[in-house]
């Protein structure tokens, strides 16, 4: 529903071949030509067009199974180890971790709170906080890629992260 994307400009497919990745073990890879995001015949109930991503895919495998996506998935199973690892024992003195329930799914609903756990707990409680989250909607895994490399750097000894 945007007048522009990223594809315009050079941004192509991500692609997975099961069959790619099981005879050369290529997993996910950016391919595509002719890819064109322009406006469509179709209106809007409020006004304006909607738009349409065309692209052109050969496959290099019979009878394969291939998906498609706009961003690397990041998935539930990669949540899990990275919250494994930021709540590693060495960490114990700048992360916690909370459970704040369930998703309709089943799954544990986390945060994480970072701070300088060996303060005084009455400075630690008078600290400004931020709230940041990563992923909203369940098509954002950019946004998750991105509030993992934030901890990351937050838990990593850079001086401008203490």
């Amino acid at each position: 529903m945007k007048p522009d994307s990223l594809y315009n400009h050079g941004m192509k497919m991500l692609q997975y071949s099961t069959k790619n990745a099981q005879n050369n073990k290529v997993g996910w890879f950016r391919g595509g030509r002719d890819i064109s995001y322009k406006q469509n015949s179709y209106k809007k109930k409020n006004g304006g067009y909607y738009y349409t991503l065309s692209f052109v895919i050969s496959f290099t495998f019979n009878n394969d199974e291939v998906y498609f996506a706009h961003c690397y998935p990041y998935t539930y199973t990669d949540l899990r180890f990275f919250i494994a690892r930021a709540c590693a024992p060495k960490y114990s003195d700048r992360v916690r971790k909370s459970t704040l329930g369930k998703t309709l799914a089943g799954n544990d609903f986390e945060s994480l709170i970072i701070t300088n756990f060996t303060s005084d707990p009455h400075d630690i409680a008078a600290r400004k906080c931020v709230v940041m989250t990563g992923r909203v909607h369940p098509g954002e895994s950019s946004g998750s890629f991105m509030i993992e490399g934030m901890i990351r750097f937050l838990l990593s000894d850079d001086e401008s992260a203490v």
